[in-house]
């Protein structure tokens, strides 16, 4: 019996890996003949390269390390995958996220995607051809203006000076001028992925700065002012590439980044978990699969907006398995999911637990009901309900 088990990190409670391993221990207590594929997985955002890094399918990617500017100008240790085809894997949120200064000291309005620009052009100094971005959990609002200084690109105010380096969120109002002609040469001769799970536009109510802006430290007033910006930032650009991808789905995700790598690299938004699958080659593993258990720390009705257990659900799908999806909590919204090819879904906790209790043995947890849940699928297929209602 072949069991794919494709799970994303329990977050604030273990990994991505270690969910996955519960999980196999789990099930080796029913049987030790099954053979079991662990493929940790992540939605393409925050957290990506630490369930790829994990996984056993990815054993022979590289890390590379680098010194890069943190997402307030400071020193930050970040790095990128490189695989053994060559290609990169950077995460945002390594060297421009959110949860890299503590709460009190974050201000949106000086953040920058400088450190991004620089982890890419590192990967292109190693070889790297093809780029995978996982966009998400970004302190920034700056419309990847850091990110595209660090590759090159100059902005310059109306009196002719050059803007200050990095360039942050507040300089936006100020660029005038932008030339493109030392953007380095190598980004047209690459191809750069995007995971993006959010379809906001760049501007606007739904766009980047007033649905995010907050949630990274913004007020009434900054919010304001920092649209401004962004929309005449978005218009300089417009003037100088002759394209216009503000309304792009995606365009707005993680501060303005998604426009960003539109109009610096022409690249390719994708749904993160899309994403993770084609880079894990899922379709190979869940070929001929007999059960695929996949999961996250809460399912609900936002699960169906490119979560990662409904990305999974729907390639397993492809090939006729049968889904269980294994939670910490879920609510009477999740009974949605049943719609989207997950075919059982188990809460982990056995009995009322507080979350301190369910979140410090989460591990325990999983590989108990991943057992129970086998036992019952097993049970199934043994007592047909013709044959039970036959004999009744």
């Amino acid at each position: 019996m072949k069991i794919v088990i494709a799970l994303d990190s329990f977050k604030g409670s273990c990994s991505a890996r270690a969910a996955c391993s519960a999980v196999a221990e789990g099930l080796r207590r029913v049987s030790d003949s099954l053979t079991l594929i662990e493929m940790p997985i992540s939605d393409g955002g925050e957290g990506m390269l630490a369930a790829l890094q994990d996984s056993p399918l990815l054993a022979r990617a590289q890390w590379h390390a680098r010194r890069i500017t943190g997402p307030y100008g400071q020193p930050t240790e970040a790095g990128f995958m490189q695989l053994p085809d060559g290609s990169a894997l950077i995460e945002m949120a390594q060297c421009c996220g959110l949860e890299l200064t503590p709460a009190a000291r974050r201000d949106v309005r000086h953040a920058t995607s400088y450190g991004l620009g620089e982890l890419l052009s590192a990967a292109l100094d190693v070889g790297c051809r093809d780029i995978v971005i996982g966009l998400g959990g970004s302190a920034t609002n700056d419309g990847g203006l850091g990110f595209a200084q660090a590759l090159g690109a100059r902005f310059w105010h109306a009196d002719g000076t050059p803007l200050k380096c990095p360039a942050t969120a507040v300089d936006l109002a100020c660029v005038d001028r932008i030339d493109l002609s030392a953007l380095d040469p190598r980004l047209a001769r690459i191809g750069v992925q995007a995971s993006c799970d959010v379809t906001n536009p760049l501007l606007g109510e739904q766009g980047a700065t007033r649905v995010y802006g907050a949630q990274k430290g913004a007020d009434a007033t900054t919010l304001n002012r920092l649209e401004a910006g962004m929309s005449h930032y978005a218009q300089r650009l417009i003037l100088a590439t002759g394209r216009d991808v503000s309304r792009v789905p995606g365009a707005g995700a993680a501060g303005g980044m998604g426009a960003a790598l539109l109009w610096y690299t022409d690249a390719r938004l994708r749904p993160g978990i899309e994403l993770v699958l084609s880079l894990l080659n899922a379709d190979t593993q869940l070929h001929e699969a007999d059960l695929v258990f996949t999961g996250e720390g809460r399912l609900d009705s936002q699960s169906v907006w490119g979560k990662a257990p409904i990305g999974v659900a729907r390639a397993a799908a492809r090939h006729g398995a049968p889904v269980i999806a294994l939670c910490g909590g879920r609510d009477e919204s999740s009974r949605q999911l049943y719609q989207h090819h997950i075919d059982a879904m188990w809460s982990i906790c056995p009995r009322p637990l507080s979350l301190e209790q369910a979140m410090a043995d989460a591990e325990r947890l999983l590989a108990d009901t991943a057992e129970n849940a086998l036992r019952t699928f097993l049970a199934g297929r043994r007592s047909p309900p013709s044959a039970t209602r036959d004999q009744a």
